[in-house]
């Protein structure tokens, strides 16, 4: 009987917590209008539609594109309260101009603050890291990471004054490394660690830094063509030698759309926890997304190495001189 009682106990303790964290999490900070948003990678995906929902709450926001037609895009779909910013985050001069931009009209707009930035462009590169160039590794980087940290180091002294948030899109894939990911894998595990490391530094300033930390989503990074076509110039590149030690067939099996056995469709999940993140009065620090995240890779990654490599090393071909 007495168990009986601690085990009901705990239960309703555990029901009043979660409940406690959802109510609370609930709650907008105030003065959304006069918060300022800079979001990185908004010409598609997941930025794309961060920057249209902010928008439509009332917060001001600076959208990073790539592209002219990113810009348009955006453009046509949202007020006047939106501004396009042609951001190359790998380019240092355009992050100056940004920073020049967003804190000139700051002079001109008594109460504003830049509230938050959102770390969001990222790219990939799929293939085995024995068919990729060191060219190609230094570009996922340079995006992944470099980009990253210098957009974060330009605008950190506007965050030190609002006491306001950085939020870094990571992946699953930065806690669970798979086959044919590992230049993207390392990227995400790099802004994994810094993110952690930056929030405990910046917390004497009152600034928070959060982590979105999506599974597999159908955006053009999982997108199956996109990928078949990227393995495609990977295997058109390499010399006979390497093609010779793993054979065409390991090269058709490795064109299957694996990630969309994983891949959700539901990406308002994601753009969610970033709104949340940006707007909410207790956000959380680590945001673990996606159906695959919770009940696959996060338990995964808790395993043991060996055991973590036979459940992804069953995905992975075997390469022709290795039969």
């Amino acid at each position: 009987m007495e168990t009986s009682a601690i085990l009901l106990c705990i239960v309703l303790v555990i029901i009043t917590i979660l409940l406690w964290r959802r109510l609370r999490g609930s709650t907008p900070v105030s003065g959304l209008a006069y918060k300022w948003v800079l979001i990185t990678g908004c010409d598609t995906g997941f930025g794309h539609q961060l920057a249209k929902r902010l928008d439509k709450l009332g917060l001001r926001v600076f959208a990073g594109c790539l592209s002219e037609g990113g810009e348009k895009n955006l453009q046509q779909c949202c007020s006047a309260r939106l501004t396009t910013i042609r951001l190359d985050v790998t380019k240092q001069v355009d992050i100056e101009k940004t920073l020049c931009l967003i804190t000139q009209e700051m002079a001109s707009s008594s109460g504003s603050v830049l509230w938050a930035i959102v770390n969001n462009a990222g790219i990939g590169s799929g293939g085995p890291f024995d068919w990729i160039t060191v060219q190609q590794m230094q570009r996922v980087f340079d995006v992944n990471v470099w980009g990253l940290l210098n957009v974060t180091k330009a605008f950190l002294p506007l965050l030190k004054k609002s006491c306001g948030r950085i939020v870094n899109v990571a992946s699953c894939a930065g806690k669970l490394p798979g086959p044919g990911l590992s230049a993207y894998s390392a990227s995400k595990y790099a802004v994994q660690s810094f993110s952690d490391a930056l929030r405990i530094e910046m917390r004497p300033f009152g600034v928070s830094v959060h982590i979105i930390d999506p599974g597999f989503f159908k955006t053009n990074l999982t997108d199956a063509h996109n990928q078949k076509r990227q393995l495609e110039g990977l295997w058109n590149g390499l010399d006979q030698r390497v093609k010779d030690e793993y054979g065409e067939d390991f090269y058709l099996k490795g064109a299957i759309d694996f990630m969309g056995w994983f891949a959700s469709s539901n990406t308002e999940e994601v753009v969610g926890a970033m709104e949340h993140a940006v707007t909410s009065c207790f956000p959380c620090v680590r945001y673990k997304l996606g159906w695959d995240h919770k009940l696959i890779w996060q338990w995964l990654a808790m395993l043991p190495s060996e055991i973590q490599d036979v459940f992804l090393g069953a995905s992975f071909p075997r390469p022709a001189m290795c039969k």
